[in-house]
């Protein structure tokens, strides 16, 4: 017995051993295991701290100073005008979506729907039900209208919670705002801006839609009251170079911006190209003032008709007199202005307009914009047309701009449509002198010219007229005119450019057939002043403080208290 224990016990051991052995390995296995897990665990989570800190302190983080530029954002910024009022936000909405395969009796779903929704078509949706779609009903509910839904009970019915850019002034400022389209984000205007956006806040307009909305409203009525084709309008601070307002009519709303033809989207301000006429003299003075070549009473023959080359220059209700420089602004001679050109010479009216940004595209923010379209040839035909706006096109941005250098000083700013957070620099393109004599000319030009119906009592306004015949097949249509008041208040210290144009207005028997720009556009500036005035902060001034300022061609208390008041009227504004 014993030997046989003893023959057994060295089998039974090493089983013993051999079973141990074997869960000890697997024991072994299952804590290498889990400590692999804890340390794969601890790295995400140490790195998803990390992360964390760096969007919370660092420069992912929504810290990150606002520009224009950068990469396309899922999530667009509101934008508002220059006072906060909102132009465009994202709205939470719930879409209506069927899956048509799941539906059991398309043509009482289709009947039951239509009768909660009574602007979807029941027949075009029951015909996508029997062919098993799947169907977005309506991309926006009311709340009313998905609890109307939903009690239908039908089956297939979706809720899909989506956001929609939602524009509350509608087709107030619709083309500075823009618009947006599914899946593209914004395809016009700020809108298009706001796509790459990126900011501690809203995108913020540099327009008033305060402003905004009384230049809408005095180029409609002008437009219809004298049944042109469009009309378009501007307002610009001719100190930073922000735009104020601007408008192109027709319109559109923006939340519905398929409801009118594509034509009405179109940006007339910004991006379609005009010969604008008579706007272009003030240019051609100012410059010869600025070369030493003339002065406010330098004379030029204005009578009869002008010859150069194989062109003959008229004026359209001329003095046929000789006249002063100021007066050939003022009586608006194209014979006047042509011999100024061609005394100053090609070359240097090209480097004239070219100071002014007329030889180039704006670089604003909007997409819509063009370069000015200039003649391919410039001799002397070219050189005397150009002097009063005729074989050179150009945006109305454009002109408004240039004329806003002409004005201020002689100093060039670069339109904007954003709040500038500091103040710009310019680039001098005329003296101070030469734009103090501007001044006084485009104010004798209301006072004695051909803008009499521009006057806003207390502003003292200055501007031009500017009536142009568009062209057409071998020459110009002598029926079809575009007309233009472009002038700035207070005149004697100006602070804001504005432009008035209507395309194709006709005369009416209280304006004697006429339907020129002193009849039409100048009106209007006139009315557009004197509402719009007292919210930019302007304030009436007597005549002996208006006739000082433009007499020394410096502003009311010029120095420390010119300043102060300045900083007064801003924060007014």
């Amino acid at each position: 017995m014993i030997a046989d224990t003893s023959e057994d016990a060295p089998e039974s051991v090493s089983l013993k051993i051999h079973a141990t052995g074997a869960r000890g390995r697997t024991a072994e296995r299952a804590r290498t295991r889990v400590m692999m897990c804890v340390v794969v665990f601890v790295f995400v989570f140490a790195a998803l701290g990390v992360r964390l800190a760096m969007v919370s302190f660092g420069q992912d983080g929504p810290s990150r100073i606002a520009h224009v530029g950068s990469p396309v954002s899922h999530e667009r910024p509101e934008v508002v005008d220059r006072n906060g009022a909102l132009l465009a936000a994202d709205l939470p909405v719930i879409a209506l979506e069927v899956a048509g395969g799941e539906v059991w009796d398309p043509a009482e779903a289709a009947r039951k729907l239509s009768s909660v929704l009574p602007d979807i078509d029941p027949a075009e949706l029951e015909l996508k039900f029997k062919e098993g779609r799947y169907v977005e009903v309506r991309a926006d509910l009311a709340p009313a209208e998905r609890r109307a839904v939903f009690d239908l009970g039908l089956p297939g019915v979706r809720f899909a919670a989506r956001t929609k850019r939602f524009y509350p002034q509608g087709e107030l400022a619709a083309h500075v705002v823009g618009h947006d389209e599914r899946g593209k984000g914004g395809v016009m205007g700020l809108e298009k801006v706001a796509n790459r956006f990126r900011g501690a806040g809203p995108m913020r307009a540099s327009i008033d839609i305060r402003v905004q909305q009384i230049l809408e409203e005095e180029l409609f009525t002008t437009m219809e009251k004298f049944d042109a084709i469009a009309a378009w309008g501007a307002v610009m601070d001719v100190q930073t170079g922000e735009v104020i307002a601007l408008a192109s009519l027709p319109d559109f709303d923006p939340n519905v911006p398929g409801a009118v033809p594509a034509d009405f989207r179109r940006n007339r301000a910004v991006y379609d190209r005009y010969e604008l006429g008579s706007a272009f003299k003030a240019f051609t003075a100012a410059a010869i003032i600025e070369l030493g070549l003339g002065d406010e009473k330098t004379e030029y023959d204005a009578r009869g008709s002008f010859k150069v080359a194989d062109r003959r220059i008229t004026d359209f209700h001329g003095e046929n007199r000789i006249l002063s420089l100021s007066e050939v602004v003022q009586y608006s001679s194209n014979i006047g202005v042509a011999r100024m050109a061609l005394e100053m010479g090609a070359t240097q009216q090209q480097k004239m307009l070219q100071s002014l940004g007329l030889f180039e595209a704006l670089p604003i923010e909007l997409a819509e914009n063009r370069s000015p379209e200039l003649p391919r040839q410039w001799g002397p035909v070219e050189t005397a047309t150009i002097s009063y706006g005729h074989g050179i096109s150009v945006t109305p941005l454009h002109l408004l701009t240039a004329f806003s250098a002409v004005v201020n000083g002689g100093v060039y700013h670069t339109p904007t449509f954003l709040v500038s957070e500091r103040s710009p620099e310019g680039r001098r393109v005329f003296g101070e002198d030469t734009s103090a004599a501007m001044r006084r000319i485009l104010r004798r030009v209301i006072t004695d010219g051909t803008a009499k119906f521009s006057e806003a009592p207390g502003y003292y306004p200055i501007g031009k007229t500017a009536t142009a015949d568009k062209p057409s097949l071998g020459g110009y249509n002598r029926n079809s005119r575009i007309a233009s008041f472009i002038g700035a208040v207070p005149g004697y210290a100006p602070r804001y450019a504005i432009l008035i144009s209507f395309d194709e207005p006709k005369g009416l028997k209280e304006t004697y057939g006429y339907a020129t720009a002193g009849w039409n556009a100048a009106p209007a500036f006139s009315r557009f002043v004197e509402r719009a005035a007292p919210l930019l902060g302007l304030t009436p001034v007597n005549e002996a403080t208006a006739l000082s300022s433009f007499v020394s061609g410096k502003p009311p208390f010029y120095g420390r208290q010119a300043k102060l008041d300045r900083q007064e009227s801003e924060v007014a504004r």
